[in-house]
């Protein structure tokens, strides 16, 4: 994994075992259930986001139509669109992914399915 992909918001929507497990493996989490965000406004997740420099690991597209279609700033996105989103499974997602070595910088769109990886940059 290429830094600074190393600071991560978690969304709501991710377990928090998927939160212990990044954690081991050395990321700086926040998880907006342990800040006690649940229902927080996304535009106010982007926002501490952007400016605590952290990507966003989320199952939600509404953070991505909101970089890419309203040009919210975003710091990046990490989209888990696996299939099957038990806790193994997405675990095993994101160990396969942790392990690439590529470049994942300030604005980057990142989308993750069980065998596949995608990384873009917000275009607006």
């Amino acid at each position: 994994m290429a830094l600074p992909l190393s600071k991560i918001l978690t969304d709501e929507n991710i377990s928090p075992r998927a939160v212990s497990f990044l954690r081991e493996k050395g990321l700086d989490v926040i998880d907006v259930k342990e800040k006690g965000w649940h229902g927080a406004d996304d535009k106010f997740l982007m926002t501490f986001a952007w400016k605590e420099e952290r990507f966003i690991l989320t199952h939600d597209s509404d953070f991505r139509t909101m970089a890419i279609n309203e040009g919210v700033p975003c710091y990046g996105i990490i989209y888990l669109r696996a299939k099957d989103l038990r806790v193994e499974k997405v675990k095993e997602v994101l160990d396969e992914f942790l392990k690439i070595e590529k470049e994942m910088t300030r604005g980057t769109i990142i989308i993750l399915k069980e065998k596949l990886v995608r990384i873009r940059p917000i275009v607006r």
